[in-house]
């Protein structure tokens, strides 16, 4: 299968919203892997993060402005050098999220998370105009969840500190 063709495959999968509401669940349990320093964990992780796009369904229907978003992600990849400086940019928050946690830093590792989310619908924004909103459902369900259990994991620390004393 020529690469073209298999990643317009890929992404006709990626449109499916669940390709898109699972990411924060694997970003969850990559910062667990990574603060257990958990190679085998990450290493998994990783492997059912970046292949999780494949996993469900082309929709019935398509939102537009995923679309678009997509189209413009699909459009990196297809070029050598915008994919290998789009996924060496992946890559470097992926690397700046384990590292955060691998230091057992919740409070860096929340800051770094959040950047990245948030930095996602910013760049999709900035490259795709209003169709860059598209990922912001998504992207707020993953703030909710992150720092969900990043602070009741602070809270919970703090309160064994102070039963320690």
């Amino acid at each position: 299968m020529e690469w073209s063709s298999m990643l317009e495959w890929a992404f006709q999968r990626h449109l499916n919203p669940m390709s898109w509401y699972i990411r924060p669940v694997f970003l969850v349990a990559l910062a667990y892997f990574c603060y257990r320093r958990t190679w085998k964990g990450v290493i998994v992780t990783f492997l059912l993060m970046t292949s999780s796009m494949f996993w469900f369904p082309v929709p019935e229907r398509i939102n537009p402005e995923m679309q678009a978003v997509l189209d413009y992600e699909q459009m990196l990849l297809s070029n050598p050098l915008s994919a290998v400086l789009t996924l060496a940019f992946m890559m470097g928050f992926l690397v700046l999220i384990g590292a955060a946690f691998w230091k057992r830093s919740l409070g860096w590792g929340l800051a770094v998370l959040n950047v990245t989310l948030i930095g996602k619908v910013v760049l999709s924004v900035m490259l795709t105009g209003e169709n860059g909103w598209a990922p912001l459902g998504n992207t707020m369900f993953g703030l909710i969840l992150v720092n969900g259990i990043g602070l009741l994991l602070i809270a919970w620390r703090r309160k064994r500190r102070q039963a320690g004393r």
